[in-house]
């Protein structure tokens, strides 16, 4: 389940991190390894954004997702009782090419913007036979 949120929330279902330049105040010379929190998740159509804030659970640690040196990745999720759930994986850029997992079950997205204190990730996910834009906002604390 939480998988599947990752999966959408950072939309990263089969597709590509790719850094903007800095005319958005994004670029590609901020470190991508770290913690992030969720922030925002949203959608874009016709260009335009949409978002909501993410509902972190009340009285509870934020959930965040942490690319560590060396190629791991975590998902941490606090649930209603602030129990935590970590998925653990592996993660791996190339060039501005970030991949979440290896073979069949890897997933990717697009950096849309990457500071030392936001990374917004876009991805594209095809369901049911419609195709969806999704964009996650992370801060670092």
């Amino acid at each position: 389940m939480k998988k599947l949120l990752m999966v959408s929330a950072l939309a990263l279902a089969g597709l590509t991190f790719t850094a903007c330049g800095d005319d958005d105040g994004g670029g590609s010379s901020a470190s991508l390894e770290g913690k992030w929190y969720f922030s925002k998740t949203g959608t874009a159509v016709g260009g335009q954004e949409a978002f909501i804030d993410y509902d972190h659970e009340e009285g509870c640690e934020k959930d965040y997702v942490e690319f560590v040196e060396g190629g791991v990745y975590r998902d941490v999720s606090h649930w209603s009782d602030c129990e935590t759930d970590v998925e653990t994986d592996s993660w791996s850029r190339s060039g501005n090419t970030i991949t979440i997992g290896e073979g069949t079950d890897a997933v990717s997205g697009t950096i849309k913007k990457l500071t030392g204190s936001e990374l917004r990730v876009s991805t594209t996910e095809e369901l049911g036979g419609q195709t969806f834009n999704s964009i996650t906002v992370f801060t670092r604390e």
